[in-house]
């Protein structure tokens, strides 16, 4: 009895597998849907990210700020140092009490200079990225406008490719459109105020 059952469940299974299998063999034969063929664009946006003219100018203006807070640094810095070399001279003929005080008084001082410089560093960080994140975004646009006039459906950062056959890379040609769209960009530099710094408000 149960043999005549297994044998009964083998042949519906064979069955199935009949059935099913012109089924499986026509979806297997289904060709894959064509893929169109690549047109390929090479582009180097840290090379024109370096040599735009909004990118250069973007720079010139926050290394003089730079340079001018550095100055400033270094004039405080320079007062600061003189004061603790004259406490030190005058350390025996002080009371204990007032040397101590003056001693706080100063490395407060030293103190607040550390986070001012802080400050000032996080600000102009602050300010140059948003002039060039404007300048990235002006970049792309400019990229999209030559795929579209390629009709390229791939474009590839320069850094990944290994060989490029002449004629792909569009880094020049991006150059030159984007300094005619974006010659120079605002730089919303922080402002000193009380002494201290104030950081450009965020971008909207």
């Amino acid at each position: 009895m149960i043999a005549c059952f297994r044998r009964r469940a083998i042949g519906a299974l064979v069955l199935i597998v009949a059935v099913m299998a012109p089924t499986m063999s026509v979806d297997a034969q289904q060709p894959s849907p064509a893929l169109p063929a690549p047109v390929v664009l090479i582009v180097d946006m840290a090379q024109i990210l370096q040599q735009a003219k909004a990118a250069k100018q973007v720079q010139a203006e926050l290394n003089q700020q730079y340079s001018i807070y550095s100055k400033e640094v270094a004039q405080q810095e320079d007062e600061l140092q003189k004061g603790s070399t004259e406490l030190e001279r005058q350390r025996t003929v002080m009371a204990p009490d007032a040397y101590n005080m003056r001693a706080r008084e100063l490395q407060q001082r030293y103190d607040q200079l550390g986070k001012s410089v802080q400050a000032k560093r996080q600000a102009l960080q602050q300010s140059l990225n948003e002039a060039m994140g404007k300048v990235r975004n002006a970049a792309l646009e400019v990229v999209a406008d030559i795929v579209k006039e390629r009709r390229a459906n791939l474009v590839l950062e320069k850094q990944a490719v290994v060989y490029e056959p002449e004629g792909m890379d569009v880094t020049v040609d991006a150059i030159q459109r984007l300094d005619k769209k974006l010659p120079s960009v605002p730089v919303n530099l922080p402002k000193l105020d009380d002494g201290g710094l104030k950081p450009p408000p965020p971008a909207k």
